[in-house]
């Protein structure tokens, strides 16, 4: 895996900061920038972003800092770029990144840049440049790393982000409340019914439509005839709202699955729009259907 590039074309030591701060408006644009002595951001640093299961769920960014030089860096300010985030994930709180050590830094996301999909051309490369401002025992400076993403996180989180932004401009999906249930032990049978609720008609200018192809499995619950849910059901702006019910039984009969889950009872729907997006969109379920579901779990295996 490549390390992240460290460019230092932005950086520039704190005493020049202050100087630049303190000159005159005159004096300051007869002297540009670019003519400043420029020092270095600590050699050994690098960027990463990335994304565990939970962090999808809380809607956050995890930036890895690692520091491979042979000094400890105090990081001041830090702030994620993105041509595909709109400004403003920032934090100003400062860490320290010891000699040979990494660090984890969760930051709420900030919205994704989605346009209407009427610009031509294509969409912005989802790269992210981590601006940072720094001290360490060498001095302060300011400068920029290019994050690596070896799992293309910033990619899934724009096309998840501006596909969930297509299909809500078409019509909601909203889980149940409540599951609905019949029979008991392990007769009962259970179904997850999905309202879909179309934008109205003559809303301004909302059009389009979308076509649900498939709801998958997950580690929890499964279909009752299989394991996915296979759709094809078309949703136009302006229509009639529609009720999916999906038949649900258990994946598999262990109480440990209850007991280690952490996105069982979140469905993924496989979704293709009219304005040429396609991907997964996830749709979790609240605390009274989750709880319902644990509990039509419990009753159709048999566990105590």
């Amino acid at each position: 895996m490549s390390r992240a590039r460290l460019t230092r074309r932005h950086a520039m030591p704190f005493a020049a900061v202050v100087a630049v701060a303190a000159t005159s408006f005159g004096l300051a644009a007869c002297a540009p920038l670019a003519l400043i002595p420029a020092a270095e951001l600590p050699e050994g640093l690098s960027a990463r972003v990335q994304q565990g299961r939970l962090d999808i769920e809380a809607h956050r960014l995890v930036v890895r800092l690692e520091n491979a030089g042979d000094e400890s860096v105090t990081i001041e300010r830090l702030e994620v770029v993105s041509p595909t985030l709109t400004p403003g994930m920032v934090r100003g709180e400062p860490f320290e990144v010891a000699p040979g050590d990494a660090l984890q830094i969760r930051m709420p996301l900030s919205a994704s840049e989605c346009g209407d999909g009427s610009s031509p051309g294509p969409e912005p490369e989802p790269e992210a440049t981590i601006l940072l401002e720094v001290t360490a025992p060498s001095g302060k400076a300011s400068g920029e790393l290019i994050a690596d993403d070896p799992h293309g996180t910033l990619a899934r989180i724009a096309n998840a982000d501006c596909l969930a932004e297509s299909v809500e401009r078409v019509a909601a999906i909203e889980m149940p409340e409540h599951l609905r249930t019949t029979g008991s032990g392990a007769e009962q049978r259970a179904f997850i019914d999905v309202e879909v609720v179309p934008a109205a008609s003559g809303a301004g200018d909302i059009d389009g439509s979308f076509v649900i192809d498939r709801v998958y499995g997950t580690t929890l619950l499964n279909a009752e005839g299989g394991v996915d849910w296979p759709l094809g059901t078309e949703v136009a702006a302006g229509g009639e709202p529609v009720t999916i019910a999906l038949p649900v039984r258990p994946a598999r009969c262990d109480a440990h699955a209850i007991a280690d889950d952490k996105r069982g009872t979140i469905l993924p729907f496989e979704i293709r729009t009219s304005d040429g997006r396609e991907g997964r969109l996830d749709r979790s379920s609240g605390d009274v259907l989750k709880a319902e579901l644990y509990a039509y779990y419990g009753e159709r295996c048999g566990l105590e």
